[in-house]
């Protein structure tokens, strides 16, 4: 299981101008957005969202796992950027021990809420979703029908947060342990990503999607990064 809640299909306009990236900070550092590993059998099919939901046996060891690999590239992070949720915090434990690196834990950096939705099974979640399927595709980034956050919520509070590890690692590379739809939501925003690309953008569990502040404006480095000693 990679993602619990499939991605709403949403055409491509291509008369639809693309959106305006976020304007970089010219930092040169290089942001890893690093995803939480597989969580437990018990919330496998459920939109868990913000729910702080425990790792599974296996989602422990890949913890484990791409931690090291983080430390074996020989260049430390100048520190890790942690949601508080336990499943993305023990990933950034995992990198912090593995690199000598501080680990700060931010509450800002945490999962979507569904609101009315959290917790439902994925298959009550798509119907329900269906059901407001033309709402969602009039305005994907603002739409929250089910109560909780938008796109543009998750933007609004996650952002402060990357932009201050950016601005505080100054060239080096800065480590975000977080979840998929912050992810999916950085990338979309600094990248200036259409709607129907957003939500396709893959960063499966235990896997990273890397950026680069640069002059010009943030590039994407690599996706869907399984080893991160993979990635110079």
């Amino acid at each position: 299981m990679k993602i619990n809640v499939p991605a709403p299909v949403i055409p491509a306009d291509p008369k639809a101008p693309r959106p305006v990236p976020q304007a970089a900070l010219g930092t040169r550092s290089t942001l890893w957005l690093v995803r939480h590993a597989e969580v437990h059998a018990d919330w496998r099919g459920r939109a868990y969202g913000g729910l702080d939901v425990p790792l599974a046996p296996e989602g422990e060891e890949e913890t484990r796992v791409f931690g090291a690999r983080f430390g074996e590239r020989g260049s430390p992070p100048a520190f890790v950027r942690s949601s508080h949720l336990a499943r993305a915090r023990a990933m950034g434990e995992s990198i912090a021990r593995s690199t000598g690196a501080m680990l700060i834990v931010d509450e800002r950096l945490r999962e979507v809420s569904r609101g009315d939705w959290q917790g439902l099974p994925s298959t009550e979640f798509k119907a329900r979703w269906e059901a407001q399927a033309d709402q969602f595709r009039a305005d994907p980034w603002h739409w929250k029908g089910h109560g909780g956050e938008s796109d543009a919520d998750i933007w609004a509070r996650t952002w402060p947060a990357v932009a201050e590890s950016l601005l505080a690692c100054n060239g080096a590379t800065c480590v975000v342990a977080a979840h998929y739809n912050v992810i999916r939501v950085l990338a979309t925003k600094l990248l200036g990503l259409p709607a129907h690309e957003s939500f396709v953008f893959r960063t499966d569990t235990a896997h990273a999607t890397v950026l680069r502040d640069e002059a010009q404006g943030f590039a994407l480095v690599a996706q869907n990064v399984g080893d991160p000693r993979s990635v110079s």
